[in-house]
């Protein structure tokens, strides 16, 4: 999975470039999805969303990603994450979500990043 972290930042770096915000956020919410289950990676994901939040001047996602970024280290100390999540504010925080199916057609799974 951290493959697939990797390829969607890159999407969503290049879909911020071309000013392509919905692309770029649905690119970050695919990676949140593809490396929630390992800690670096899904605090990675809400500091980049942190930032475009920042970068796009929406205070909104802005204060749900500093939450977020609170709540990431508790999630994985109490194994309370979330599948399918997209990370951002358009779902809650605690509310699991079907993968997308996009993720669902390249074989994604969250719960195979781990074990």
């Amino acid at each position: 999975m951290p493959q697939q972290f990797e390829q969607y930042l890159t999407m969503a770096r290049q879909a911020e470039q071309a000013q392509q915000w919905e692309d770029a956020w649905r690119y970050l919410e695919y990676a949140h999805i593809c490396g929630q289950n390992q800690f670096w990676l899904h605090w990675q994901s809400h500091r980049l969303m942190l930032g475009l939040a920042w970068r796009t001047r929406n205070t909104k996602e802005y204060r749900a990603q500093l939450l977020r970024l609170a709540l990431t280290p508790l999630g994985h100390l109490l194994n309370l994450l979330p599948e399918g999540n997209p990370g951002t504010s358009r779902v809650s925080a605690f509310k699991p979500q079907p993968l997308p199916a996009e993720l669902q057609q390249t074989g994604q799974s969250q719960t195979s990043s781990t074990d």
